[in-house]
C-alpha cells in the first residue's frame, strides 16, 4: 500500500523575499510516517511538505516539498492521479488565505478618489460606496508587482488576501479508494467546542478519521490528541508519538477491512 502524507505549513509569497506562513514545524507528520513504515506493510511514503518541515528518513519516504497553497493541490494531484494511493494523512497546517495584491494607503487613496473623480456626482451613489470600490474598482492600486522586492520605505503597506481552496475536501475525490484522515487544530478552546468542530469536519469533508487537538496544550511532545472515526469512536492520545501509532493502525485496519469487504463482494 502507498501511503500520502502533508506536513509542516505553507508559505504565501509577497514578493521574492517575504512570505505569509505559519509555525508548523512538520514534527508530528515526521512521526506519522515513520509509524507507518514501522508496520513493515507500506510500500512508499509520500510526504509533501513545507520547504522547511521536518521530513521522516525511512528509505521509502518520497519527500515533495512545495510552497504555496497552489503548489501543494499540484502535488497532491500528480501523485494521485500516478499511483493508487492507499491512504492519505492530511497533517499540513495549510493557510486560510493566499496573497491577491500588495498596494499601499497613499496608493489605494489615490485609486479611490480617481475612480469617485470619474464617476462624477450621480456615478458616487450608484458605486455602492467605499466598500465595494475597494474590494472590486482598486486592483488598479496594486502598487508593487510581486516579482522582485517591495521597497521598505513604505510606511503604510496593504496586503490583499483572497480565500485559499480547502484541500481536505478535494482528497476524496482525487483519491476516492483511499482512507483518509484529516485534522482539526483549535487554540484555547473548550474539550466539547473541540470535539463539535472535529465531528463536523468528519461530516462535511468525506474523512474517515479527523485528529481533533488544541494549540494551547501541546508543548514540546506533549501533545493530547484525539481520533474521532466515522463509527462514532474516539481514541484519546498524548503525545505526538502515541498519535502517530494511533492513526498508523487505525489507517492500516480501516484499509485491511475495506479490501477485505472489496474481495468479499468481488467475489
Amino acid at each position: 500500500m502507498e501511503i500520502l502524507i502533508s506536513a509542516g505549513g505553507t508559505s504565501e509569497r509577497i514578493d521574492n523575499v517575504r512570505s505569509i506562513t505559519n509555525g508548523s514545524t512538520g514534527l508530528l507528520g515526521r512521526h506519522i510516517a515513520e509509524a507507518f513504515a514501522a508496520t513493515g506493510r507500506v510500500g512508499r511514503i509520500w510526504y509533501v511538505c513545507g520547504r522547511a518541515a521536518a521530513a521522516p528518513a525511512a528509505e521509502i519516504a518520497e519527500i515533495v516539498r512545495i510552497g504555496d497553497v497552489s503548489e501543494l493541490i499540484a502535488a497532491v494531484r500528480d501523485i494521485c492521479g500516478r499511483r493508487d494511493i492507499g491512504a492519505a494523512v492530511h497533517a499540513m497546517a495549510v493557510s486560510d488565505y493566499a496573497v491577491s495584491y500588495v498596494s499601499s494607503a497613499a496608493a489605494i487613496a489615490e485609486s479611490v478618489e480617481r475612480r469617485l473623480a470619474l464617476a462624477g456626482p450621480e456615478g458616487r451613489e450608484a458605486a455602492g460606496g467605499l466598500r465595494r470600490l475597494i474590494e472590486e474598482g482598486v486592483a488598479d492600486a496594486a502598487a508593487f508587482g510581486r516579482d522582485g522586492k517591495i521597497p521598505s520605505d513604505v510606511d503604510d503597506l496593504a496586503v490583499f488576501l483572497r480565500r485559499a481552496p480547502k484541500v481536505l475536501p478535494m482528497l476524496r475525490g482525487m483519491a476516492p479508494g483511499a482512507v483518509i484522515v484529516g485534522f482539526k487544530l483549535l487554540d484555547g478552546a473548550a474539550r466539547e467546542a473541540l470535539m463539535d468542530a472535529a465531528r463536523r469536519l468528519l461530516r462535511d469533508s468525506g474523512c474517515d478519521f479527523v485528529l481533533a487537538n488544541d494549540l494551547a496544550e501541546i508543548s514540546g511532545e506533549r501533545h493530547p490528541g484525539y481520533l474521532l472515526g466515522g463509527d462514532g469512536s474516539c481514541l484519546p492520545f498524548g503525545s505526538k508519538a502515541e498519535i502517530a501509532e494511533g492513526i498508523a493502525r487505525a489507517v492500516m485496519e480501516a484499509a485491511a477491512a475495506r479490501a477485505y469487504s472489496r474481495k468479499e463482494q468481488g467475489g
